[in-house]
């Protein structure tokens, strides 16, 4: 029999109406939350640089390929292998997606100024999240446009939040909450500053760029006011709460980060209604040595760490903003350390500082040395995985040998070696695919992927 077309709309309304229906009784199947495999910059919302993988059992080179610029944020990696890395480049494209396996680019694009400065933040179904001067944008899997939203600065600095949320800072101290779905506002935005203005959205975004090339070469550098948020914050997505360091610039007093660095805490629970409220908790101005780059959040979400200027890291109550302890590293690093669940801190000491590579062990009130090697120096962050396993990229005390290596995280012992040329002499860390694979970026914007190699393609270096 055949329908009419009256018949045929009516059963297509009845069908989308049930759709609806049937959506609308429960969709937090579609709420996206930070469990790719590596989401973006440090891990996961926490800043933690941990996943809860297995290490690989087989691990070999597989690919290498050139991005044809700069490289100071490692990438982020989907649960479908998906690998999501920017480099400031000429020409060309600055932002690239690259397939794990064989390191064969799906797609890349060139976006606008301070895309380079971060990593794309990915959720589990493989939308990408990225800030640009005056707008967060979020895409599909295939490079297409999902929403954008306006906002006074690049947001640079996002997590997914929890409940459906994607939280961003701008790098001239913005904070905003958006829907991951529709990019609606999912709260009212506030100022981490007394002013932020959208007049001049890629303002200091030089300032940022020094920052990060400094603290990925040579040491820390804030790089100057005009970037007042210089790293990410950490985020407690379990009692929705974000941890952030606003200003440290120490020169031309009246401009946005002139002045003394602080320690803030803004909570974004719903306190009325469907939208979540963005307030100030605590904040910290006193600590008197001066705290420089992004903290890390502990998992339980009970302690804060943070770098200070005079070389040391400290524990800060995540309730009070209290001190808790402080621990002398012997250097300065803006870069947050790897923290696991058991509390093992593996502080990140990038560069070429030829420092000492330590682990350390929160007990509560004092932090207790677990390991000291001084056979090779740390060139990137460190990164940790379940089973008290590590990776970090390293150099010879000479500084003529390069290595990703993974080693346990209580006694510092070297498990495996993965060689890197030598004229990589810093990387932006390690990141982890969904299957234990490992993926480095050295400063140059020459990305490494040591796999399984049951699909190991040619080097592409050159393509």
């Amino acid at each position: 029999m055949r329908l009419g077309r009256r018949a045929l709309m009516l059963g297509a309304t009845v069908l989308t109406a049930a759709a609806v229906a049937s959506c609308s009784a429960d969709n937090t199947w579609v709420h996206a939350e930070d469990t790719a495999a590596w989401p973006g910059m440090y891990g996961d919302s926490r800043n933690a640089s941990y996943t809860d993988a297995d290490a690989a059992q087989t691990l070999v080179p597989a690919w290498n390929r050139g991005l044809h610029g700069a490289n100071t944020v490692q990438p982020a990696i989907s649960n479908r292998g998906i690998v999501s890395v920017t480099a400031r480049t000429e020409t060309g494209c600055s932002t690239f997606n690259l397939e794990l396996t064989v390191g064969r680019k799906t797609y890349c694009r060139r976006d606008a100024p301070g895309a380079d400065l971060q990593a794309p933040l990915v959720d589990q179904f493989d939308y990408t999240y990225l800030g640009i001067p005056g707008w967060m944008y979020s895409f599909n899997p295939d490079n297409q446009v999902r929403w954008r939203y306006p906002t006074a600065g690049a947001p640079l600095w996002l997590k997914l939040v929890g409940d459906n949320s994607v939280l961003g800072i701008t790098h001239l101290g913005q904070m905003v909450i958006v829907d991951s779905h529709d990019g609606v506002a999912n709260g009212a935005s506030i100022g981490l500053l007394p002013k932020v203005s959208a007049d001049a959205n890629a303002a200091g975004l030089d300032d940022c760029r020094t920052a990060a090339a400094a603290t990925a070469i040579s040491g820390p550098d804030l790089g100057g006011p005009g970037c007042p948020v210089a790293g990410p914050p950490a985020v407690d997505v379990t009692n929705q709460r974000a941890f952030v360091v606003v200003g440290g610039g120490a020169s031309a007093p009246g401009r946005p980060g002139a002045g003394p660095a602080k320690v803030m805490a803004v909570d974004y629970s719903k306190t009325g209604g469907s939208k979540h409220d963005l307030r100030y908790a605590w904040e910290r101005t006193d600590i008197a040595d001066g705290v420089i780059g992004s903290p890390a959040l502990s998992a339980d979400g009970s302690t804060v760490y943070v770098n200070l200027r005079s070389k040391k890291l400290a524990a800060l109550d995540a309730k009070t903003g209290a001190t808790k302890w402080t621990h002398d590293l012997g250097y300065a690093t803006t870069v947050p350390p790897s923290v696991s669940p058991d509390g093992v801190i593996i502080p990140a000491a990038p560069g070429l500082q030829r420092n000492s590579f330590l682990a350390l062990q929160d007990q509560g009130d004092s932090a207790r040395e677990v390991f000291k090697r001084t056979d090779v120096a740390m060139v990137s962050p460190a990164t940790q995985i379940k089973g008290g396993v590590g990776y970090a990229v390293v150099r010879s005390w000479a500084g003529v040998e390069t290595q990703l290596l993974e080693f346990r995280t209580d006694t510092g012992t070297t498990l495996r070696t993965f060689p890197l040329p030598d004229t990589v002499k810093s990387t932006s860390g390690v990141s982890v695919g969904p299957d234990g694979e490992l993926v480095t970026v050295g400063q140059d914007g020459d990305v490494f992927a040591f796999t399984s190699g049951r699909r190991t393609g040619d080097s592409v270096a050159k393509n």
